[in-house]
């Protein structure tokens, strides 16, 4: 009897990660330029910006990391509130690909060390808020 070889390759199923957002709430005016400056855990050909968008990408190994200022959303009195209250200036959204959470935490810890702040949510009441340590 002739045993038939099975050419058939078994798909893996590869993990992709997720995208997530959060916001970066920082208690100083700062721009992307300012950002760019603190962030010392990759390689600059990894960093880019756009000061007319003031916006940020870093190229991580399964996607991008990318700051924009979101400042220009936080304009309901509930939102004024909330940004007066914790002391918070500035506001940039912080998009990542899930597979980068490692790499993701020493950016914010270098940014965190420059300019202090938390993340909040992206939610509607802005639940839960982070200290970058707990990130």
């Amino acid at each position: 009897m002739k045993f038939k070889k099975d050419d058939k390759k078994k798909k893996v199923s590869e993990d992709k990660g997720t995208i997530v957002e959060y916001f970066y709430m920082i208690p100083a005016e700062v721009t992307v330029r300012d950002l760019v400056e603190a962030v010392h855990c990759v390689e600059e050909e990894a960093k880019e910006i756009w000061t007319e968008l003031d916006l940020m990408e870093i190229v991580l190994s399964a996607d991008s990391l990318i700051f924009e200022n979101m400042m220009d959303t936080f304009t309901e009195p509930g939102d004024q509130e909330f940004l007066a209250a914790k002391g918070v200036k500035v506001v940039y959204a912080a998009s990542y690909n899930t597979k980068d959470k490692d790499m993701v935490k020493k950016v914010l810890e270098g940014l965190h060390a420059a300019f202090g702040g938390f993340m909040a949510s992206d939610t509607e009441d802005l639940e839960p808020i982070f200290e970058i340590a707990d990130f």
